[in-house]
């Protein structure tokens, strides 16, 4: 191999997440006039014949937002109460938010942050951020970032603290592990996954936290990291994502 093939090598191993980062916050900053589903006329990216087929769950669990036939606490809650105080996750991880979400993370599309953040402030209740201090985004570890260009959970609590007027925390909780996929694990196998995947450095003492994330699946990890707040001294923890699983 030549130098200059080396350096160039070298250049693009580099740059490539440098440009992955550039690209995405370009894209954020981008408000589509055409709706990302049916192409039809929409000032933020969704029309509102698309938006009506949104799932919205009729009765979700008050503590971990998981979506049950009849109001009240879900028999996992009731048996042990999650790390976090309440939870809220206004819309169903169904058609056609998955595939949004989905085309979103891993398909190469980050000019779809501005419209799910837009139904995530549209459809997120009030009381999730009522006397809420801080937001902190479900971090993730530096090698997913940098391959990825851009943090999915960061991106929805950045619109969300700037339509509610709320204090964006990104820099209190890190993930320290760089765990496999989430994806197909059940609830105990997540939790062993996760084991000691976040830390929080900061104090949070007195602080009333709301944890964001994109999907809540079983709800581990939003569990795990609002044991770490819980450690860093914070009163109250809520967590709240765009989709329930």
């Amino acid at each position: 191999m030549t130098d200059s093939n080396a350096e160039t090598r070298v250049l693009r191993t580099a740059l490539g997440p440098l440009l992955r980062r550039w690209a995405a916050a370009l894209a954020d900053g981008c408000v589509p006039d055409r709706c990302v589903l049916c192409l039809a006329p929409a000032a933020m990216g969704i029309c509102a014949d698309c938006a009506e087929d949104l799932v919205v769950p009729a009765s979700p669990c008050p503590t971990c937002a998981q979506p049950l036939p009849a109001a009240g606490l879900c028999p996992s809650c009731q048996r042990a109460a999650p790390a976090f105080d309440a939870a809220w996750a206004p819309l169903a991880y169904a058609w056609p938010l998955d595939r949004l979400l989905l085309s979103y993370k891993a398909g190469g599309r980050p000019q779809l942050a501005r419209p799910l953040a837009g139904l995530f402030m549209r459809y997120l209740d009030p009381a999730a951020t009522r006397a809420v201090d801080r937001v902190i985004p479900v971090p993730l570890h530096d090698g997913r970032l940098a391959r990825r260009g851009f943090n999915q959970a960061e991106r929805l609590a950045r619109g969300l603290c700037r339509a509610r007027g709320l204090e964006l925390d990104t820099r209190s909780a890190r993930r320290v592990l760089a765990t496999p996929s989430q994806q197909g694990l059940g609830r105990s196998a997540r939790r062993a996954n996760l084991r000691k995947a976040f830390r929080v450095d900061a104090d949070l003492s007195g602080l009333r936290v709301l944890l964001v994330d994109d999907v809540m699946t079983t709800g581990t990890t939003l569990e795990m990291l609002a044991r770490e707040v819980r450690r860093a001294g914070a009163i109250w923890v809520g967590a709240a994502a765009l989709a329930r699983a």
